[in-house]
């Protein structure tokens, strides 16, 4: 059996355009306990031999993601009238991966991928966080039956956070040119089907946000 180790590695590089040749550069213990992971698994690899593939991914988005997270933060801020936390300015550049077309890829590469390379999984989507929140906010909105740019004066500026990159983005061609895979969806069509998800289940979105989320946002948010 073929172990995949996969997780979302934009930290462990650093800032840049990342191919799979690319060296670690993390730039927090956080970012270095991600690059550390992957020197485990490849070291099992490379001392008793055990199968190994390595993926890393960009930013993923979609359905049943916890709500700390940019996109469902936002799609359930607007949707209370809450602020929505900027970083800086808004001028981190992220790459986006729809969760299920990461999904299609880890099996592609489980099945097909060969033992001890890597493979970085990428949206081929780059986008700055402030138009990343724009398209957001105007997606909820419509499908709320809010005017466009009715939540606009949502947004709020907070401090960046220390040793945040500038810009991730990862090249995904190898995957593309070796096993086929490519993203399924326009980044549009993405988020449409996100919100709509969201909306469809915010039950769901409550009972999560409800207690230690609270608690959660006011660590990370409060006085920024």
């Amino acid at each position: 059996t073929t172990t995949a180790s996969s997780k979302d590695h934009h930290h462990a590089y650093g800032s840049e355009f990342f191919l799979e040749t690319t060296k670690y550069n993390p730039h927090s213990p956080y970012s270095a306990s991600k690059a550390s992971s992957d020197h485990f698994v490849r070291a099992y690899h490379d001392t008793y031999g055990m199968p190994t593939i390595v993926t890393n991914c960009s930013n993923n988005y979609g359905p049943y993601q916890f709500p700390e997270k940019l996109i469902p933060l936002f799609i359930n801020n607007i949707r209370h009238r809450k602020p929505l936390p900027v970083y800086g300015k808004g001028e981190n550049v992220r790459d986006w991966l729809y969760v299920v077309d990461h999904a299609r890829a880890i099996d592609l590469i489980f099945h097909k991928g060969n033992v001890a390379e890597t493979y970085n999984i990428g949206g081929f989507n780059e986008w700055k966080n402030i138009d990343i929140i724009k398209v957001v906010i105007r997606t909820v909105d419509r499908l709320l039956g809010n005017p466009e740019g009715h939540s606009d004066e949502l947004i709020t500026y907070v401090t960046d956070r220390a040793g945040h990159d500038l810009r991730y983005a990862i090249d995904s061609r190898k995957l593309q040119k070796e096993l086929g895979w490519e993203p399924s969806l326009q980044f549009e069509e993405g988020i449409e089907k996100t919100v709509r998800w969201y909306l469809d289940n915010q039950a769901w979105m409550d009972n999560i946000t409800s207690g230690e989320y609270e608690r959660y946002y006011d660590d990370m948010y409060k006085n920024r």
